[in-house]
C-alpha cells in the first residue's frame, strides 16, 4: 500500500519537530519516522517533537507502527517524545501509546508546557 500523510521536519538545536497533516496510514507512519532518523542528532540524547494538532490523523494500524517506531527511536538517544495533541485524539493516545514505549510521552495542546517538559527531561537525563 502506498504510504498516506504529509510532514514536515525541522532539527532545532537537540529537538525534532515533526509537523504531519492529514490522515496516515501504516506505511505513512514508518516512512516518516525513517525521515525522522536520518535527520535526528543521534550523537546525543534527543528530543521528538510532534505537533499534529488536530490536522493529522491515523488508522488503527498506524497506532501500532506508530509504537514501534517510537521504541526504535528510543534506541537512536531520542529520550522524551511530546505531541501538541487535540482533545480528542488526546484519550487515543493515552490509551494506545503511553506505558507501551520505553520514553516519556507528553500530550498537550499547550505548547510552551510542552517545551518545559521537554527541556527538563533533557536537561536530567
Amino acid at each position: 500500500m502506498k504510504p498516506h500523510g504529509d510532514y514536515k521536519i525541522e532539527v532545532i538545536d537537540n529537538v525534532v519537530h515533526v509537523y504531519p497533516t492529514g490522515g496516515f496510514n501504516e506505511q505513512g507512519i514508518k516512512l516518516m519516522h525513517e525521515d525522522i532518523a536520518s535527520i535526528a542528532p543521534l550523537n546525543k540524547r534527543w528530543a521528538l517533537f510532534e505537533h499534529p494538532k488536530n490536522i493529522a490523523g491515523l488508522t488503527p494500524e498506524s497506532i501500532e507502527e506508530l509504537v514501534r517506531c517510537y521504541q526504535h527511536l528510543s534506541k537512536l538517544n531520542c529520550v522524551v517524545a511530546a505531541l501538541e495533541i487535540s482533545s480528542a485524539w488526546q484519550g487515543v493516545f493515552e490509551k494506545s501509546v503511553i506505558g507501551k514505549v520505553s520514553v516519556p510521552v507528553y500530550l498537550n495542546r499547550d505548547i510552551a508546557k510542552l517545551e518545559q517538559l521537554i527541556k527538563q527531561k533533557l536537561d536530567s537525563v
